[in-house]
Order: C-alpha cells, then structure tokens, then sequence
C-alpha cells in the first residue's frame, strides 16, 4: 500500500463522512430540536421568547 492508496482512502472516508453528517443536518425528524436550539439564547429573555413564539404562530397558520 503506498502513499496515492492512503490519501485516497482518507479522501473516500472523508466524503462518507460529510454525506452522513449532511444527511444527518438536513433530516426532518431533527427539525424540531434544531428549532428549539435556535431559541437557547433567547431562553433568559421573556420579551424575545414572546416574540419568537408570536412569529412562529403567525408562520404556523400561514402554511
């Protein structure tokens, strides 16, 4: 095994690597909890939690 057969094969555990994690981004079942990770800065505030909600709702009825 020489040098061209490792590199390509860190090259193709690489792009497996990234396809999954893509995969694993992008699917619909993790929606929600990307959604409730997304409001972690706003949790101490009440003012923006009750913005954030009242934007949801309103995107909510509009689909």
């Amino acid at each position: 095994m020489d040098i061209g057969m490792i590199r390509g094969l860190g090259t193709v555990v690489v792009l497996v690597a990234f396809v999954g994690l893509a995969l694993w981004v992008f699917s619909p079942r993790r929606k929600r909890e990307f959604d409730e990770a997304t409001q972690l800065p706003f949790a101490d505030d009440p003012e923006a939690t009750r913005h954030v909600e009242q934007a949801q709702a309103s995107r909510s009825k509009k689909q």
